[in-house]
């Protein structure tokens, strides 16, 4: 009787998978409860497929302590290490407009590499389960989730949205201030307003923006841009640069002692940068500083810098685009 106990002690043992450690998702845009939640269901149905030996909820803690959340590679290498698992598993839940995304990556501990990662979509909050559901069958099989789509209306479609970034459109207006540097035949600083169009991503935004000097009207710059924004969290630096064209106007003097302004064209590069908050939500506040440089008119280089604090507002996907910005 005690052989045959140990013989099946001893096959349970060979049979199960290699340990793995399952560390708290990261909330972006999501409540820490939501987050919490999601965790907790995922490492379970990871246990249910029986390819590995899910480390429990103490071992982690007893690892990190009360915060059970780790997004970096490296930091869930060593903690696994610790653990003494195999494998690890990190990932996030993210807001993005009506789109719900998880996110997950399967970490070798040994070599410290990504052995697997993917994410699938939602635009229902009352299906986050099967989310992550699909998600532990595929960091299971290191098969894409969205070759295993059997529930819900999930679609292999929606897996490919997220994979391509959802993306939204919007519009608006913007006011803020202008030191010229340089020309423009004044050193006074100016009130610049502009109308603009965007293209906004999780880890970019495009800007198309028509610009004038409210004060004296002479600067108007039209540009194109890319901006990076450097984390997916709600609050995030962000950088890039603007191309495009501008015209100032050149004083003239007439006949008979009258005066008149022409226009001047030249080429136009604006770097900058900026702070944007609640990157995530539908609106945004965003401190921008640019910096414009207009090369190949008249009298030299033309340039000065603009400061504004604005305010924007993104509708989500169903609800069409739009974005209003107003700067001081």
């Amino acid at each position: 009787m005690t052989g045959t106990i140990s013989a099946l002690v001893l096959l349970s043992l060979l049979s199960a998978g290699p340990k793995i450690a399952v560390f708290g998702f990261e909330g972006i845009g999501v409540d820490s409860v939501t987050a919490t939640v999601a965790t907790s269901l995922f490492r379970t149905e990871l246990g249910n497929t029986g390819k590995f030996t899910v480390a429990t909820v103490d071992e982690v803690a007893g690892v990190l302590g009360a915060d059970k959340v780790v997004t970096r590679v490296s930091d869930a290498q060593d903690a696994a290490r610790r653990i003494g698992a195999a494998k690890a598993v990190i990932g996030n839940l993210s807001r993005l407009g009506t789109q719900t995304i998880g996110m997950v990556k399967l970490i070798d501990v040994a070599g410290g590499s990504i052995e697997f990662e993917d994410q699938l979509a939602t635009t229902s909050r009352d299906e986050l389960d099967i989310v992550l559901i699909r998600l532990a069958k595929a960091v299971a099989t290191q098969t894409k989730a969205s070759t295993n789509v059997e529930l819900g209306e999930i679609t292999e479609k929606e897996s490919k949205e997220a994979n391509r970034r959802q993306a939204f459109f919007g519009g608006g207006v913007g006011f803020g201030g202008f030191v010229p540097f340089g020309g423009l035949r004044t050193t006074e600083v100016q009130t610049m307003g502009s109308l603009l169009g965007l293209y906004e991503t999780p880890d970019f935004f495009a800007e198309v923006r028509y610009s004038g000097l409210l004060s004296s009207g002479n600067f108007m710059p039209f540009t194109i841009g890319v901006f990076k924004t450097a984390e997916r969290s709600d609050f995030t630096p962000y950088y890039g640069c603007a191309l495009g064209v501008g015209w100032y106007s050149v004083h003239e003097e007439g006949y008979y002692g009258y005066g008149y302004e022409r226009s001047v064209p030249g080429f136009v590069v604006a770097p900058g940068a900026g702070y944007m908050m609640f990157h995530t939500y539908d609106f945004h506040v965003m401190a921008d500083l640019r910096y414009y440089l207009m090369f190949g008119g008249e009298g030299g280089l033309q340039h000065g810098l603009a400061l504004s604090i604005s305010l924007g507002y993104r509708r989500g996907k169903d609800g069409g685009g739009g974005c209003c910005l107003l700067g001081l």
